[in-house]
């Protein structure tokens, strides 16, 4: 096996990549998992023209992701291609900027602040679940689709205070989609840039963007204007000066920041919960353990932060079902010097790709990774072997929120419904920016008749 000069790590032959590039259009992860089998838990290849470090070792992502972290930026596939559609936020900005973001937005999301947001979230829930209990009288349903609606509502009402209408979360929905797809065509064929803007892509995806920050800039504005103030992260961005200068976030920023939020936020939750939705489908010997749990801790009490953690079977099937399906299959880095991991060398300008979903499935540290069972996280595991949020000091900022959302849905939707996938049909992966069904997941939902 050949040792790429530049890492002394095995290497994927140029013509491989050429071969693949179709496959890894349609979804990447389908081509890094046949490399990782291959060629081990760390590898090189050239993703569009670039040298790149595949790592799906729990060591070195603990390396990159923590104990050297100040070494590692994020790359230019965030800083340069991501932020043409996004602007610069605490996603894909650095330095002393992302900790002065970071410290400020954190605010929106400590324990106290959750707490004070699930009434919120509770109003929200039910009147999904009013649609959703309608939804189930028409036949069967696309599942993601719903899970896709739920958390725009619940992140929506969370940012601004009010839902978004049915008519923003859809447009917002197939926005998202569509930028996303586009955004891979531009990181796996970079050397497609001039036909992409000589055929008016780029000019296309724009406007749909402009279209989806147009809803984000309304409700700026409309909270302006009225005067009134809010028990939402959106006032508390614009009511919270930096305590550096004492001065307020300008109307761009907050824009990228809302946005940032809104996007990461919905596609963190849609996805976890879809696919705990599936598993759950596929597994059904795991629900009426849940349902006992749900019984046996909620009772007739309202529920409430302390609660939802008390869910442990449900949080280890939800656990499992992120092991098997993160919702970020892959983040990025971007060595900022020449650096050293054990025997391999990491020149700096080398991208790093923190191969999130490799980790879940490294057969060293999770045995028959592909079996569903929640039961693993009864024993102890290696701390990065499991990061679906990322790790280190960039881990996701709404982590909890996101899992407080998760939590909700599901065990509602368990709780008082039957549903299975129609004709049994097993669902493919589509990873784009995230780990998507390939298509819509259709099941038969019914409402569940309790036991005496």
């Amino acid at each position: 096996m050949g040792k790429s000069r530049i890492t002394n790590t095995p290497n994927v032959p140029t013509w491989r990549i050429v071969k693949d590039t179709a496959a890894m259009l349609r979804s990447p992860v389908h081509v890094f998992e046949q490399y990782r089998k291959e060629f081990g838990p760390i590898y090189t290849l050239r993703f569009g023209v670039r040298r790149t470090m595949v790592v799906s070792d729990p060591d070195m992502l603990r390396y990159v992701l923590k104990e050297n972290n100040d070494n590692y930026t994020k790359s230019h596939i965030q800083v340069k291609r991501f932020v043409e559609f996004q602007g610069i936020g605490l996603t894909n900005s650095h330095g002393d900027y992302w900790l002065r973001q970071r410290k400020l937005l954190s605010m929106g999301f400590t324990r106290s602040r959750l707490s004070e947001i699930l009434p919120i979230q509770l109003g929200v829930l039910e009147k999904f679940m009013a649609d959703f209990h309608e939804e189930t009288t028409h036949g069967p349903m696309d599942i993601h689709r719903q899970m896709v609606l739920f958390t725009l509502m619940s992140v929506g009402k969370s940012l601004f205070g009010e839902p978004m209408t049915k008519t923003e979360l859809n447009q917002f929905a197939d926005a998202i989609a569509t930028i996303q797809a586009y955004l891979v065509k531009k990181v796996v064929q970079p050397y497609l840039f001039p036909y992409f803007f000589l055929t008016g892509q780029n000019r296309k995806h724009h406007k749909i963007r402009e279209e989806g920050d147009q809803i984000i800039i309304d409700y700026i504005e409309s909270r302006r204007k009225s005067g009134e103030k809010g028990a939402d992260i959106l006032q508390l961005i614009l009511d919270t000066p930096y305590k550096d200068t004492g001065e307020l976030m300008s109307d761009e920023t907050v824009k990228v920041e809302i946005l940032q939020l809104l996007v990461a936020g919905n596609e963190t939750s849609t996805t976890a919960a879809t696919w705990t939705l599936y598993q759950l489908a596929r597994h059904p010997e795991h629900l009426e353990k849940i349902r006992e749990e749900i019984e046996s801790v909620c009772g007739d009490k309202p529920i409430d932060y302390g609660v939802l953690h008390s869910l442990n079977y449900l949080i280890r099937v939800l656990d499992e079902s992120m092991r098997t399906y993160p919702p970020f299959w892959m983040i990025d880095r971007e060595a900022i010097h020449d650096d050293r991991f054990g025997d391999i060398n990491i020149p700096s300008g080398t991208t790093v790709i923190p191969y999130i979903y490799g980790a879940h499935h490294n057969e060293a540290y999770w045995p028959n990774p592909d079996e569903f069972n929640p039961d693993r996280f009864l024993v102890k595991h290696h701390p990065f072997s499991f990061i679906p949020f990322g790790g280190g000091p960039r881990v996701c900022i709404g982590q909890n929120m996101a899992l407080m959302q998760i939590l909700l849905v599901i065990s509602t939707i368990v709780r008082d419904y039957d549903f299975e996938l129609v004709d049994n049909k097993e669902v493919g992966i589509k990873s784009m920016m995230l780990l998507k069904p390939d298509g819509p997941m259709m099941m038969k939902v019914s409402k569940r008749v309790p036991r005496n």
